[in-house]
């Protein structure tokens, strides 16, 4: 029997070389990467950068992992509820049901296109009109979509057979593991485990119990 491709299971992937190339075949990094070009090149349309701008930069960088965790939790791990009569279940909430249900198909794995081709134009939209300073509010944005940009990587990563060699992603690789076969209430951080020990869900594994509701999230559809 031969392996199956990256295109069905990024079980098949365990080196670094073969997920960039498995990674960069998908839509998600090529429009996260098409958003950070897009910002710089309009900033740097309103003059030269400045030491602020750097500092801009790193603040977008520093907003992610937290707004990483809310929308994780609070967002993506919503369950139906009824409302007027009807059941309202979001399509981002089935979504990440089903990347618990199956962990390892690339396409769940990472966002969808939708999600780009209509928050980055919001987000354009906001730095240009409703922001006071125009190139400071480009310059997060450069940041921020950097740090979606290792965000998705890192996320693609830890779904594949990749030993890491290094501290930083052997604790992302174990911490978010925990979250999808230990316990789905702990865990939402993808690029800093720091954010769960800061925000109360970084409990010892050992000391955590096993949720038998990791693949499901308790909805039964």
């Amino acid at each position: 029997m031969t392996a199956a491709s990256p295109e069905q299971t990024t079980r098949a992937i365990s080196s670094y070389r073969g997920a960039l190339r498995a990674w960069s075949r998908h839509p998600s990094p090529r429009l996260i990467g098409l958003f950070v070009l897009l910002a710089a090149a309009l900033r740097s349309s309103l003059g030269p950068w400045q030491w602020w701008d750097l500092g801009m930069v790193l603040a977008g960088v520093a907003l992610w992992p937290f707004l990483e965790w809310f929308l994780h939790k609070y967002v993506l791990h919503i369950r139906p509820r009824p409302l007027f009569g009807r059941t309202v279940d979001p399509e981002f909430a089935r979504r990440h049901r089903a990347h618990h249900r199956e962990p390892w198909r690339p396409e769940l794995i990472l966002l969808p296109p939708y999600v780009h081709l209509t928050l980055g134009p919001a987000l354009f939209a906001a730095a240009w009109w409703l922001m006071p300073d125009r190139a400071l509010a480009l310059s997060a944005l450069v940041g921020y979509g950097l740090a979606a940009l290792n965000y998705e990587w890192t996320h693609f990563m830890v779904h594949t057979r990749i030993q890491p060699g290094n501290r930083y992603y052997q604790s992302l690789f174990r911490a978010h593991r925990m979250h999808h076969f230990r316990n789905e209430n702990y865990w939402y951080g993808f690029t800093l485990t720091s954010v769960d020990r800061w925000l109360g869900t970084g409990p010892d594994p050992d000391a955590t119990p096993r949720s038998p509701h990791c693949r499901d999230l308790g909805v039964d559809t």
